[in-house]
């Protein structure tokens, strides 16, 4: 049996994204933040990402400036940004999309909101890539909450706008978006620096689609997210097990060749398919199989035995009956029979009450139905 863990989170910080790694995995958190693993694992979708994300902040570091950049030059930015991501440790998980096909997704996604937003004088952009953040008191003890807003703007009625770009396939829901933490807890910090604020618009464009999701959240809802915020720094300080907990999101964890759900089978994997069957542990497994096919075997052959022995019951419970007697003779064994009585009443929904009143009985008047069983040889 694996052994708890026996570290523990010293963190005095935290982001939205490193609360969401220990919601997502505790184990994986452990890897992160615990044991401190440095993997950086890079996939097409975060290449991507980061491309899409390094043009839209230089084209309005260039707004904020006084110059609107044309899409060639926005496009420039991207097409840079992509040559420099997509390197030897990009991990392909899906053949059928190429290199090629996934630049392209980034050029469209910066062309449709280029086109949708132009002039970009729809707000006025305050900060960008801004660090914003707040203290949090949790069981005593004080702690940050921080992280990095992708855009922070002032809409013409004054609201603060947090702004987050999404290069995502999926395209969630509203209700996705009014459950979000990460920029609800940049708002907390957002109205921290600006205690004057009144309002605060969360937004997440979903570049992939030309959608722009909003949610705008009130004091009761700011309440409770800093509520359940300090309740999992709490259950974050107090783990010494972090378990693991599969999910869909396993399939792109970095750390699944240390997981205890896959490492095994990544290692046997990776061995030439004459070598696997000398693995202690596929040894093992292939015993468990084999005593685990007899076990079901004799479980259902016991299952086909019972099944006569309550034929063969019955059969000498109405002997017995006839006969008047409650015990039966065998060559070297015999068997008792006990014949009990079963009383049922009615209710007041017609369905009959039964109030076992039994005793042994040999024969003799019965009220309601009887049951009769042999019970015993010797």
């Amino acid at each position: 049996m694996e052994q708890p863990h026996l570290e523990e989170d010293r963190s005095s910080k935290f982001s939205p994204s490193k609360l969401g790694v220990y919601q997502n995995c505790p184990r994986r958190y452990q890897y992160r933040y615990v044991d401190k693993i440095s993997r950086a694992r890079k996939t097409p979708e975060t290449v991507v990402g980061v491309a899409v994300h390094s043009a839209f902040e230089e084209l309005y570091a260039l707004v904020t400036g006084g110059k609107i950049p044309s899409l060639a030059e926005v496009h420039e930015v991207y097409e840079r940004e992509f040559a420099q991501g997509w390197d030897a440790t990009v991990v392909e998980k899906d053949a059928r999309f190429s290199k090629e096909d996934w630049r392209k997704v980034g050029r469209d996604c910066v062309q449709l909101y280029y086109e949708g937003h132009h002039p970009f004088s729809q707000d006025r952009t305050v900060a960008i890539e801004k660090r914003v953040g707040f203290p949090i008191t949790v069981d005593g003890r004080e702690y940050r909450i921080e992280g990095f807003v992708d855009r922070l703007a002032l809409a013409p009625d004054g609201a603060f706008e947090i702004v987050d770009y999404k290069t995502a396939k999926s395209l969630p829901n509203q209700q996705h978006a009014d459950e979000d933490w990460q920029l609800a807890l940049y708002e907390l910090a957002v109205r921290r620096e600006w205690p004057d604020t009144k309002e605060v618009r969360l937004k997440w464009h979903y570049v992939r689609h030309g959608k722009t999701l909003v949610s705008v959240r009130d004091d009761a809802a700011r309440a409770k997210l800093l509520a359940d915020a300090g309740a999992l720094i709490s259950r974050i300080k107090h783990d010494h097990e972090f378990p693991t907990n599969v999910t869909p999101l396993c399939d792109w964890c970095e750390y699944r060749d240390l997981c205890p759900v896959f490492a095994h089978p990544i290692k046997v994997a990776a061995l030439p398919p004459a070598e696997r069957p000398k693995d202690a542990g596929v040894k093992l497994v292939a015993e468990y199989a084999e005593v685990e096919g007899r076990r079901r075997k004799l479980k259902d052959e016991l299952k086909a035995v019972e099944g006569e022995r309550e034929k063969v019951e019955a059969a000498l419970a109405d002997w017995a009956e006839a006969e008047g007697v409650a015990t039966v003779a065998g060559e070297g064994a015999q068997a008792t029979v006990s014949i009990k009585d079963e009383l049922h009443l009615p209710t007041k929904t017609g369905r009959p009450r039964g109030t076992p009143n039994s005793r042994p009985r040999s024969a003799g008047p019965r009220c309601g139905p009887r049951s009769r069983s042999s019970t015993g040889t010797r």
